[in-house]
């Protein structure tokens, strides 16, 4: 039996495995959850369209409405930036998986990022009355992004400290084969 040492930048690699799968559910899950905002903001009536455009209304959600709803910014930010910030984890998670050297700076940047949305998210969701469900799942995102921030802090170090070779990154010459 051989005694194999495992790669430097193991842990670097497990973390883009981690935020593959954990950014692809987010992703998905808010998709979801996008989709059936027809639930708590219904859609508007013909009529009721007609009546507001006749009477010089928007039509819609203006930037002031959300400050005088909060849960509903908080939600609208979550639901966003947690689909955006989703998609590009699982980016950065597989460019960890396959050792590219700045994938762990930008996964880092991403999920704190995603930390500090969350915060703003939760700053309207706590303040104004919204459900519970919807708070529950705060919560559960906002842990789950705190945990992940450690662990691409653990992958940047381990990054920075054995950087992967420069062979990894660069690009084979495609024009070689129309030379010959």
């Amino acid at each position: 039996m051989g005694t194999d040492t495992p790669p430097v930048r193991a842990f670097a690699q497990g973390t883009g495995v981690l935020l593959q799968g954990v950014g692809m559910t987010l992703f998905l899950s808010t998709c979801c959850v996008c989709s059936l905002a027809g639930l708590w903001d219904p859609v508007a009536s013909r009529a009721q369209v007609i009546e507001r455009l006749g009477q010089g209304r928007p039509i819609g959600v203006t930037l002031g409405d959300l400050f005088h709803q909060p849960a509903k910014a908080g939600m609208m930010l979550m639901v966003m930036f947690m689909t955006v910030g989703g998609l590009a984890m699982a980016g950065f998670g597989l460019g960890l998986q396959s050792d590219r050297p700045r994938s762990a700076w930008w996964a880092f940047v991403t999920t704190v990022l995603m930390l500090v949305v969350l915060s703003l998210a939760g700053t309207g969701l706590w303040v104004d009355q919204a459900s519970w469900a919807v708070r529950v799942w705060h919560g559960l995102l906002t842990l789950t992004v705190a945990v992940i921030v450690g662990f691409t802090w653990v992958a940047l170090r381990q990054s920075l400290a054995h950087p992967p070779p420069p062979e990894l990154v660069s690009a084979p010459d495609l024009d070689t084969d129309a030379k010959d």
